[in-house]
């Protein structure tokens, strides 16, 4: 059995991101199941973590993994065995549920769910098709400071509505000399800038006026076809610059380099994270100058969300050399 780290990640942001949104008159409202579940095509293990909502009128803290719930997990039609894991490990959270088969783009997973004194919950989703990756660039741009722009070239498709995903994350390997030895290497995600790329700079109305956020959580980057229906497409993502280097005093040196994470997502996915970004970027509304915006569910009876997605991965790719004039 085996699960990227970047399958785990994502559920693990999604399940910590949770909120029991409610209106002022069910404030006496009951508990539900709150479920996430994320089939990934490719991959051979599909998490399904549940937990009990909290409601506001009562104390308490979330706590995960409903241990005797009863879960009903098909793909195709066809029912999946379900197993219970206890303790974390090496691939898999604490208190969760897990399913082993690899899927493929097009396959429909049902889920159903049922837990003793709980409503029963409900939820579908479809595997997307793969990222339509045409290459990946890097360069520099020359501004008041350099930056490292990366260029993604991908095919969208006119038939269909398609969301997108992007995630880079940094690598950086120390060496030591005389034994030329690496004695340490970190991993960092990249946080874009993203004012030149109209797929992602989605500023309007008092957002652009008073310059408020525009982030994206956990440097997740996410845009769907709606600008460029049918297109071949370019996106241009800028950072900040880190040039290989080598200690002037001792020879040692550190050396960078790049993973890019390209998702396709499906709808439901897409939703759910895009109301993730909205609540996070709602400044005015953490002000009370604005309503406070409801994370997306497609959880039937419940709270949380069922999407599928397809996660596409480079190689390593090697750092930029700066031009030496």
């Amino acid at each position: 059995m085996k699960i990227r780290n970047l399958t785990f990640w994502i559920m693990a942001f999604m399940f910590s991101s949770c909120s029991y949104e409610f209106e002022l008159n069910d404030i006496n409202v009951g508990e539900k199941i709150v479920l996430y579940c994320i089939p990934c095509a490719d991959k051979d293990t599909t998490l399904i973590q549940l937990s009990r909502s909290i409601p506001v009128s009562k104390k308490g803290k979330l706590q995960n993994g409903i241990s005797d719930a009863g879960i009903n997990f098909t793909v195709n039609g066809k029912e999946q065995p379900v197993y219970w894991n206890e303790n974390a490990t090496s691939s898999l959270p604490a208190r969760c549920y897990y399913v082993l088969g690899r899927y493929n783009e097009a396959d429909k997973v049902d889920i159903k769910v049922s837990a003793d004194g709980l409503p029963s919950v409900s939820s579908e989703t479809v595997l997307p098709v793969p990222f339509p990756l045409k290459k990946v660039d890097m360069k520099l741009k020359y501004e008041i400071n350099t930056k490292l722009q990366f260029l993604i070239t991908f095919q969208d498709n006119a038939d269909t509505e398609d969301y997108y995903g992007i995630r880079v994350v940094r690598r950086c390997i120390y060496t030591s000399v005389p034994d030329n030895e690496v004695t340490d290497i970190e991993y960092s995600d990249i946080e874009f800038e993203v004012d030149d790329e109209p797929l992602l700079y989605n500023k309007s109305g008092l957002n652009s006026a008073f310059d408020l956020s525009n982030d994206f959580y956990q440097n997740l980057y996410i845009w769907s076809d709606e600008q460029i229906k049918g297109k071949e497409y370019t996106l241009r993502l800028k950072t900040y610059y880190s040039p290989d280097d080598v200690s002037m005093w001792d020879g040692s040196n550190y050396k960078y380099s790049y993973k890019v994470y390209l998702y396709k997502l499906s709808r439901e996915l897409f939703c759910y994270l895009k109301s993730v970004n909205d609540v996070k970027n709602n400044d005015l509304g953490h002000k009370g100058l604005a309503p406070i915006r409801s994370h997306y569910s497609n959880v039937e009876n419940g709270i949380g969300v069922v999407g599928g997605c397809w996660v596409r991965e480079t190689e390593w790719l090697c750092n930029v050399s700066k031009d030496i004039n």
